[in-house]
């Protein structure tokens, strides 16, 4: 039987939200996480959403409470076609939720399971489409710090969309070093070292070679088996577990899942100029446009590191005063 995800904290206890936000109708359960329950919901505005409501006694959790705020914050903040897009919510107290875009076809992990390995070239597609989400969200100078195919959600066209930010961070934050599942963990997120993008690069390997051969690099049991297997086993080679697999790919699986972080790629861009030529395609553009107005905001944000650490210093200090910040995107709970 395949393990299930080992996380360092797996006992959690699982209740459902008994509290809806104005203007939102519940229609049905979609599935529960560490921190909230999910149900699909109509809104006037937005339609069909994922709403997500924080499970029964979070606010006496304080680990899974800042959890939860820290999905909603980080959130509402991204705007690209390949992250989860964030509509509406409010991350603080007994009124906090999030409505998220509602992606019909389900995780990614879900999709493998059901449906099998899929074709190599549909593997890569699928691949860059989350190697984009991920870069633009490091753009915004945040560290996910989870990525693995079950916080990918396929949505009704089968675009692959980054999501699941509960354990995100902004990039050069410190503590909380083993954050993330084990199965997709770099060798220095065991020994206790800070996350970094270069890690979350480790993941993207590591998802890589799932996606593309339909088996995890390493197998284990427990945290302790996949802590000794990431940070002293043999990475397999790709193309001997599925036939077919691009020379070009196993050499960016060897860099990206590369036991020394200085060894991997520096950053995602690097990541996806690899796996476009390995796919054949070297000077492909990426497919991520921009949305509007909000975007070109967001670009010139980016063009300054002092921009982007002084949203994240709004961010947490919204959260932490119950107050209501400016990027809450919709109406308001009042309206």
């Amino acid at each position: 039987m395949e393990p299930k995800d080992v996380e360092p904290n797996d006992a959690v206890e699982r209740s459902d939200a008994t509290w809806t936000p104005d203007g939102y109708e519940r229609l049905r359960r979609l599935g529960t996480g560490r921190t909230s329950v999910v149900y699909l919901a109509r809104h006037p505005r937005f339609g069909e959403v994922a709403l997500k409501l924080p499970r029964a006694g979070l606010q006496g959790d304080p680990s899974f409470r800042r959890m939860f705020e820290t999905e909603v914050v980080l959130t509402l903040r991204f705007d690209h076609p390949h992250v989860v897009r964030g509509l509406d919510g409010h991350p603080t107290g007994a009124g906090a939720y999030l409505a998220l875009e509602y992606c019909a076809g389900g995780t990614l992990d879900q999709h493998l399971l059901e449906r099998g390995r899929l074709k190599v070239a549909r593997a890569l597609e699928i691949v860059e489409q989350i190697a984009t989400g991920l870069a633009h969200v490091h753009a915004r100078r945040v560290l996910h710090r989870d990525v693995k195919p079950a916080n990918v959600f396929l949505d009704a066209a089968g675009h692959a969309k980054l999501g699941d930010f509960g354990t995100g961070a902004p990039i050069g934050e410190t503590g909380d070093a083993r954050v993330g599942t084990a199965f997709y963990m770099a060798p220095e997120l065991f020994e206790g070292q800070p996350a970094t993008v270069r890690s979350d690069v480790y993941a993207l390997g590591v998802a890589t070679f799932e996606v593309v051969t339909g088996e995890r690099p390493f197998q284990g049991d427990d945290y302790d088996a996949l802590m000794h297997a990431h940070t002293s086993g043999v990475l397999r080679d790709p193309r001997a577990v599925r036939e077919g697999v691009p020379d070009g790919l196993a050499e960016l699986v060897r860099r990206a899942m590369a036991r020394t972080a200085d060894a991997r790629f520096e950053d995602v861009e690097g990541f996806l100029a690899a796996l476009r030529a390995a796919a054949g395609r070297p000077g492909a553009a990426a497919d991520a446009p921009r949305y509007g107005r909000a975007s070109r905001r967001r670009a010139a944000a980016e063009d300054g590191a002092k921009a982007d650490r002084a949203a994240d210093a709004e961010d947490v200090s919204a959260a932490s005063e119950g107050r209501r910040p400016w990027w809450r995107r919709g109406p308001t709970r009042e309206s």
